[in-house]
């Protein structure tokens, strides 16, 4: 056990009288005209409510709740979106004795449902629309409009009384003022009630730090139904004399319209929106060209190294065209509600932010600890707050353990649930977390993760997801991710980024993203990498503050096993032309998949199916029944059904350019089946002489089976694929006969990738594949490479293993073998995975091995083979000898 002083941050002075929220709306009244709410409109009109106008409605309105028989602690429902309406109602249903209880206003039928069984209201603050959800659950109680104008009879204005007329409310500081509900991230929310001195006891925590001023404006863009942007956002801003910003909405232009015309100088955020921030800003200077993408890493490397050596911040100075385009007023970013991420905050600061965070939950009103200005440490959660204690009940054996707190901002209980209060505190008194973390040697927290989202895989390793998680999102095409665990394998869910993906251009989404994934693992240990994973279409499910909903994801990851998209809705084909080949093209897709229930948003790869050789037959069916041809350059940027149609209409436009631009590209691949110039034959040769040298000494080369290889005729060499070393090792142990007149399909990312690369390709006779956008023109050049009795190298699984295990083989090779019936010649490459494994940049001498088989009939592997059509069965027959080797 580790305890911490409950001193750690000192209570500072001049705040300790700050004892109910009665004592805190008593001052409002002193501030007079001094601005405490700003609400900012979609077209950037400014509304303004004073702390001495606030401070009377607040009192008229509890006043006039106390004149309608409200009673003592009597739970008022407040249920609609932020504005100065739900603040005022929220300090008045307080100030009048009762308990308000914040509902999300996205709350659904089963999460109201869940409320009104447990605590019941007498009152309800709430909208038009919600008032009749109210009346369907069957709850008659009077409702008062937040959305009402101001003459409206059923509006909450016409509820206010005179303020005079308020007797005093017994308002000590032991009592309930706000009972909240957990978000549910792992099940059925959990009724939270909190007391007056729960709540300001961190906010006298928080005005002793001095984080804000009273000349700030801090920007609130988060739900208040939540604990967080409740005591940090509205009570602590609103006792230290600043002003609460309160936007139209949470998209980037209203926040950026929001801090620049209320001159916001804090933002208070969650981990998820300071990503979006980041991303946002990263693709604008992508979109700025080359020179941009260069220089902004070094000016962020300066800023950061600035701001961690001697606490300077540069980033105002040098980006300053990114501070006046956001709001130049804005300095301080603070983020709750989840674990922000230590290098995402270390960018924002080089950016020119200054970033705090912390740590806390509902239970604890809601902080525990947080990083002031003068203390603060990027990579914790900060020192625990004056008063609060923390301590880290460790495993045996184990640097970290469960988080416990106790102190005046811990709650008493769950309401109305005493197994839940009994199992979430200890005999002593200590509240559990249910997260785990440790704390530093100068007393900093240390947040590891929830306990109940940690992910134990069948071999007993433990993995804590959202770290990892993280990892994986760093690829520019992926949005989402999401971790968890399937018969003891480590699994995710993706969800794509899809204009990404257009911009890239592809036709094989999932071998983009198997990619993806791959090189993000390359420097995890074994155990961290995904072993399978299925693709999302829509947003992962989260709470209002962004965490995971993981409870929900099983049946997620099952459900997007089925790969079926949502039916197509009524009329949906209206916006088609009325006749032409996207006409009859829409049609035939809707009755080819009719069991899909396509639609125009339905993706050809993720909710069809389709991969890049399944493009190869719908092209070719589709130009059939509507005789329009559409270009691979174009459909490497479907990312939809409509996208495809739109391509079709274009095409039957303009057919002639983009059947000249597929010829040409043919046309200039199939020039490296000729015999090269000699410049590039020099080249080549050269390189083959150097690299069958270091082959047989440095990774002392074994080859088998030579005597298999025929001597003439066409043949397809068919080698497992784990390593950059095969092709060199392979072609090591090729005799000099038959290395000449060989042949190979190599992909254009690297072989044909720079000048020289192209040079050395042309004298080896490497043509260019790419299984992103044509693998149908690759099929096309080794098939003329085998009318010309070359022999062919031909990889077969498509990308190279990485775990050294031969993966299954891709249907294009049994196409190929099917359409010019050449024989078969499966290699075993062993040793060059443990010499050069994927992720590794050096080579370790190891020694390789190369095994030839025995040359296969395409009539024979077909036989051998198992799949749903005879190219399947070629290539499973393929896979079979191979492993036999």
């Amino acid at each position: 056990m580790i305890a911490v002083r409950k001193d750690a941050i000192p209570a500072g002075a001049g705040v300790p009288g700050l004892r109910t929220i009665a004592d805190l709306v008593a001052g409002w009244a002193e501030r007079g005209d001094a601005v405490a709410l700003v609400s900012v409109d979609r077209a950037g009109e400014l509304a303004t409510a004073s702390y001495a106008e606030l401070a009377r409605d607040v009192r008229a309105l509890a006043a006039g709740l106390r004149e309608s028989g409200l009673e003592d602690g009597a739970p008022v429902l407040l249920w609609g979106p932020n504005g100065r309406a739900w603040v005022t109602a929220c300090f008045a249903i307080v100030a009048a004795g009762g308990i308000v209880i914040p509902l999300d206003d996205q709350a659904t039928d089963e999460q109201l449902q869940a409320v009104l069984r447990q605590s019941p209201p007498q009152r309800a603050f709430t909208t038009r629309a919600h008032c009749s959800r109210l009346e369907a659950a069957g709850l008659a109680v009077p409702c008062r409009l937040l959305d009402a104008g101001d003459d409206d009879p059923a509006g909450w204005r016409s509820q206010l009384s005179d303020p005079a007329s308020l007797a005093p409310v017994a308002c000590a500081p032991d009592r309930v003022a706000a009972l909240l509900y957990t978000s549910g991230t792992t099940g059925t929310p959990k009724g939270v009630p909190l007391t007056h001195e729960n709540l300001m006891c961190n906010v006298r925590a928080l005005l002793a730090a001095d984080i804000i001023t009273p000349e700030d404006r801090a920007l609130l863009p988060l739900p208040l139904h939540h604990a967080y942007p409740v005591t940090v956002g509205v009570l602590t801003v609103l006792a230290s004399g600043a002003s609460v910003v309160l936007p139209s909405g949470l998209s980037g232009p209203e926040l950026t319209r929001a801090i620049r015309q209320a001159r916001a100088t804090v933002l208070v955020g969650v981990p998820r929106l300071y990503e979006v921030l980041v991303e946002t800003i990263e693709a604008g200077v992508r979109e700025s060209g080359p020179f941009a993408r260069r220089l902004v890493p070094l000016l962020l490397g300066l800023s950061g190294f600035a701001r961690r050596t001697a606490d300077l911040n540069l980033g105002r100075l040098l980006f300053r065209r990114l501070h006046r385009r956001i709001g130049e007023s804005l300095r301080l970013l603070a983020s709750g509600g989840a674990r922000l991420e230590p290098r995402l905050a270390a960018k924002l600061e080089a950016l020119g932010w200054t970033v705090l965070t912390g740590y806390g939950l509902t239970e604890t009103s809601p902080v525990v600890s947080f990083n002031t200005p003068r203390r603060r440490r990027l990579a914790s959660q900060g020192l625990p707050l004056a008063g609060v204690e923390i301590r880290i009940e460790k495993r045996p054996g184990e640097p970290h353990g469960e988080i416990l707190v106790r102190g005046p901002n811990v709650f008493a209980g769950y309401w109305q649930d005493e197994a839940a209060t009994r199992g979430a505190f200890t005999a002593d008194g200590w509240f559990r977390t249910r997260d785990d973390g440790f704390l530093d040697e100068d007393g900093f927290l240390h947040v590891l993760g929830r306990r109940s989202e940690v992910i134990v895989l069948a071999d007993g390793k433990k993995i804590a997801p959202e770290d990892l998680e993280r990892v994986y999102e760093a690829s520019p095409y992926i949005r989402e991710t999401a971790l968890l665990e399937q018969q003891g394998r480590l699994v995710a869910l993706i969800v794509p980024d899809e204009a990404a993906l257009r911009e890239r251009g592809t036709i094989s989404v999932q071998a983009v993203l198997r990619d993806e994934i791959d090189r993000r693992a390359q420097q995890l240990p074994s155990y961290q990498r995904i072993v399978e994973f299925r693709l999302a279409r829509q947003p992962l499910p989260r709470t209002r503050l962004g965490k995971l909903r993981r409870h929900l994801l099983p049946e997620l990851f099952s459900a997007a096993g089925a790969q079926r998209p949502a039916a197509a809705a009524p009329g949906a084909d209206e916006s088609l032309p009325p006749s032409g080949a996207a006409r009859a093209a829409w049609n035939w897709l809707r009755s080819r998949y009719a069991d899909r229930g396509i639609c125009l948003d339905s993706s050809p790869q993720l909710d069809l199916g389709i991969d890049s050789l399944g493009w190869m037959s719908l092209t070719t069916e589709l130009e059939q029944r509507c005789g329009v041809r559409v270009s691979a350059e174009a459909l490497s940027r479907v990312m939809s059904v409509r996208d495809l149609l739109e391509a079709i209409a274009a095409a039957e436009e303009a057919p002639p350019a983009a059947d000249a631009d597929t010829d040409a590209r043919l046309r200039e691949a199939e020039r490296y089946l000729d015999p090269p110039p000699w410049p590039h034959a020099i080249l080549a040769w050269t390189v083959a002489m150097l690299v069958r040298l270091v082959l047989r000494t440095v990774f002392r080369l074994r080859v088998e089976g030579i005597e298999h290889l025929p001597l003439s005729g066409p043949m397809v060499l068919t080698p497992n694929h784990t390593s950059l070393l095969d092709a060199p090792a392979l072609a090591a142990a090729l005799p000099t006969d038959i290395l000449r007149r060989t042949c190979w399909a190599g992909w254009v990312g690297i072989m044909h990738a720079t000048p020289l690369r192209r040079a050395f390709s042309r004298g080896a006779r490497i043509f260019p594949v790419d299984p992103d956008r044509e693998l149908g023109a690759g099929l096309d050049i080794g098939a003329r490479a085998l009318e010309r009795e070359l022999a062919l190298v031909w990889f077969p699984e498509g990308r190279r293993s990485a775990d050294g295990e031969l993966q299954a083989f891709r249907r294009g090779i049994g196409i190929l073998l099917e359409r010019t019936r050449a024989p078969a010649v499966p290699v075993r490459i062993r040793g060059a995975w443990e010499a050069l494994p994927v992720g590794k940049k050096w080579p370790r001498p190891r020694r390789i091995t190369v095994r030839f088989g025995k040359p296969a009939a395409v009539e024979f592997l077909r036989a051998e083979g198992r799949g749903e059509d005879p190219a399947s069965r070629i290539a499973d027959g393929l896979e079979r000898r191979l492993r036999d080797l």
